[in-house]
């Protein structure tokens, strides 16, 4: 794992969009990969993730204390951090009191890597969503705070030369300026909401098709805009059948025809608790190629594709309650029409997973109480965990 940093760093700058793994446990928020950890508190609590979440327990007040600098002395020391994690290094930490004053929790963060490769992260909170530089990870650069409608959630990705923020908070979409992060310059070039409600979940991207997908508020499905001017967001289709929590949408080649497809791999939360495939080639007319509840399934939250297209990696947002331990449910999506529950990873620890991403042979899955966990799915039936990084050590 030494060498995983550097590795997972040259994959996203392919694709000039870094891929921070997403944290939507709230406050632990930047890449560990990266070197950045972030939090209200060391002693994560468990953050509400919907109105009235029966999750929220033990929920500590905001922590105002010292981040840290990797080889910083004084205040700026982190203190010795054995024993809470393995495979992992902590690089530095950014709290929230230093993006801005008076944030009361972090939500969700993704990354941004400008045309000369330099990288940034950008991390969404309750006030609005902070850019901070982390080329050097050691030694993170707060560049602005782009202010939005105050709320428990909200969601960012980027595209091109520009981040789009999303919140429940209403807002519609924020269209965040990054051509001139490099000198350090970020701006609001404008925001979009021209369709239902101001509110939004979730926001996702398929990058080689160049369309973005707003997920949930106000009961939504999806509401898809095409980002061929990627400044100004045009809205071109939609699919409600369903309410949509969150989305993965990607261009794959059809499993028979091989012919490219855009299919979107839809969880929507609850009533069931299912896995929706959608083929959103025709963004006018989407068409539902299944629909596939679970065993046990309370809560369908997120999940994502394996490299190979062959699987899906589900969690379950509400089915770990009391001791119970996290389970990853595993699909084999390999025929679109007809996915299946293959197994389900438990990880051993008494936590509620959140969100996950792959990258390789390696699941990069967050949990509210036992912090990043580094999963390898070289067999998917047989899933180990080989490194993690615990922001709640007890």
């Amino acid at each position: 794992m030494q060498d995983l940093d550097r590795r997972f760093k040259k994959a996203s700058s392919s694709h000039r969009n870094t891929l921070l793994l997403r944290s939507a446990v709230g406050f632990f928020a930047f890449m560990i990969l990266l070197g950045v950890f972030t939090g209200d508190s060391l002693q994560l609590a468990e953050l509400f993730g919907h109105e009235n979440d029966p999750k929220a327990r033990n929920v500590p007040p905001p922590y105002n204390g010292p981040g840290y600098r990797q080889g910083a002395g004084g205040p700026q020391t982190f203190g010795p951090v054995g024993g809470i994690g393995d495979g992992v290094q902590l690089l530095s930490w950014v709290t929230l009191p230093e993006m801005q004053p008076g944030i009361a929790n972090g939500n969700d963060c993704w990354g941004y890597t400008s045309p000369s490769g330099r990288e940034y992260a950008l991390m969404a909170h309750s006030s609005g969503t902070t850019v901070i530089e982390v080329t050097n990870p050691g030694n993170p650069q707060i560049l602005t705070t782009i202010s939005g409608p105050n709320s428990l959630w909200r969601d960012v990705k980027s595209y091109d030369n520009y981040a789009y923020s999303v919140s429940e908070g209403g807002g519609g979409i924020q269209i965040i300026d990054l051509t001139d992060v490099d000198n350090g310059v970020v701006t609001l070039a404008g925001s979009i909401n021209d369709v239902g409600s101001a509110a939004t979940h979730n926001v996702a991207i398929d990058e080689v098709s160049g369309f973005l997908y707003r997920c949930g508020g106000g009961g939504a499905g999806l509401r898809i805009y095409s980002l061929a001017n990627p400044a100004l967001p045009t809205f071109v289709g939609s699919w409600n059948e369903r309410y949509v929590h969150d989305v993965q949408v990607k261009t794959i080649p059809h499993p028979v025809t091989q012919e490219l497809r855009q299919i979107a791999f839809s969880c929507s939360g609850n009533n069931p608790a299912r896995l929706d495939i959608v083929d959103v080639t025709d963004k006018i007319n989407p068409v539902v190629l299944s629909s596939t509840p679970y065993p046990g399934g309370v809560y369908s939250h997120q999940g994502w594709l394996s490299t190979d297209n062959q699987y899906f990696y589900l969690g379950d947002e509400l089915d770990e309650t009391g001791s119970q331990e996290t389970e990853t449910f595993v699909f084999d999506v390999s025929d679109w029409s007809a996915p299946s529950v293959i197994t389900v990873f438990t990880s051993g620890n008494p936590s509620i997973n959140h969100n996950m991403y792959t990258l390789g042979n390696r699941i990069y899955q967050a949990n509210y109480r036992s912090g990043m966990r580094i999963l390898d799915d070289s067999d998917p039936m047989n899933i180990t965990e080989v490194a993690y990084f615990d922001t709640v050590p007890e």
